[in-house]
């Protein structure tokens, strides 16, 4: 597995399939790594190539020192992608992952192709009711204080909370643990502050944002309303899904995101 280097922060990455064919980038959540990617890596892999990487301070990519902000996250992913001299990309993001695309496609709009972000945000609102507040406030506690397995188990429940997904609970479990929790808590402390809101509008892109509907951890209406700030958006529900959608409903996510891809998607558009 390749370890790129630049600035004193290293991103462990793969790449799968034909270097010649479609280059497209696969950005992952919070806690997560590149391994939550595998159903698209299976699916794909004929047909694209693939870039997928540990963000810093994630999976197998080395632990953080210090604190970092999303759009530093967002400049070590182009330098990785100018490294593999790549350009032109289709570049795919969940959750924090989709807060990565939309500084990429902001900061270094020469590489994006089209960017497909799912269950994400522009920026996050201020917590209106009490449950908001306690819930921001726990999850902060658990990153300083609990152990990853602990936090781990607690995200995991919330990700896949059904009887049925006790497969994919234990192996998101199993793949957030696995994380350094300083890296996780820095990264955490940057997606607070993340704030992209005023700048959408000069995406320059074809951009489809993708929600689950049973998403507990994004509302629908922070989709909805990233849709609408980026100029000609699509947005597309994705049914009996929550907020892991490539994991939850891989074949509809692979479909709808290749439709896009190849402008045949005929989900609602926003202007």
């Amino acid at each position: 597995m390749p370890l790129w280097e630049q600035n004193g922060i290293r991103l462990l990455y793969e790449t799968y399939g034909a270097p010649e064919a479609e280059p497209v980038l696969l950005l992952h959540g919070l806690g997560a790594s590149r391994e939550m990617w595998r159903l698209q890596v299976d699916a794909w892999q004929s047909r694209y190539f693939l870039i997928v990487p540990d963000l810093p301070g994630h999976g197998d990519s080395p632990p953080l020192q210090a604190p970092i902000s999303i759009a530093e996250m967002a400049d070590q992913v182009a330098a990785l992608v100018r490294h593999l001299n790549v350009a032109s990309l289709h570049v795919v993001g969940l959750s924090m992952g989709g807060l990565v695309a939309q500084e990429l496609v902001l900061r270094h709009p020469a590489l994006v192709r089209d960017v497909v972000l799912v269950n994400t945000f522009a920026r996050l609102p201020r917590p209106r009711t009490l449950r908001d507040r306690l819930r921001l406030w726990w999850r902060s506690l658990l990153l300083r204080v609990a152990p990853m397995r602990v936090y781990a188990r607690q995200v995991a429940r919330r990700m896949f909370p059904k009887p049925e997904q006790a497969d994919l609970r234990a192996q998101a479990e199993a793949l957030i643990a696995r994380n350094d929790r300083r890296s996780v808590a820095y990264a955490w402390r940057a997606i607070l502050a993340f704030d992209t809101w005023d700048r959408l509008p000069t995406v320059p892109v074809p951009t489809l944002v993708i929600h689950g509907e049973e998403d507990t951890t994004v509302p629908y209406v922070l989709c909805q309303q990233l849709a609408q700030r980026i100029p000609n958006a699509r947005l597309k529900t994705i049914g009996n899904s929550g907020h892991a959608t490539p994991l939850d409903a891989p074949n509809r996510f692979n479909q709808t995101v290749e439709s896009f891809w190849r402008g045949e998607l005929t989900g609602v558009q926003l202007a």
